[in-house]
């Protein structure tokens, strides 16, 4: 099992994205790769890159399942416009671009 397991959703379509472990550990749209770019768009992030960001904001090291238990939901819009929200209440974490929101 994976980090964020069922909290990353593609903007696009609001559907869970799928972990992809041969991919080197990233998300892609369950949409998109099961019934092609007709339903919604390729829309990919790196697992680590997510852990990343978390940590860096933290400022500490996190195992999968304090990452999990901390994370609410993320939605990716593409690998450089995502939000990251948190179950306690902290402010989302928001990355547009060269913009990151901690």
């Amino acid at each position: 099992m994976n980090a964020y397991s069922r909290k990353v959703k593609c903007s696009h379509c609001n559907k869970n994205m799928k972990y992809k472990r041969e991919s080197g550990g990233k998300y892609t749209c369950s949409t998109y790769d099961n019934l092609g770019k007709e339903h919604c768009q390729r829309t990919t992030v790196k697992e680590e890159f997510i852990s990343s960001l978390i940590m860096r904001r933290y400022r500490k090291e996190m195992s999968d399942e304090e990452l999990r238990n901390l994370v609410d939901c993320i939605i990716v819009e593409d690998n450089l416009l995502l939000e990251i929200h948190f179950k306690n209440n902290d402010e989302p974490i928001l990355l547009k671009g060269n913009f990151i929101q901690f």
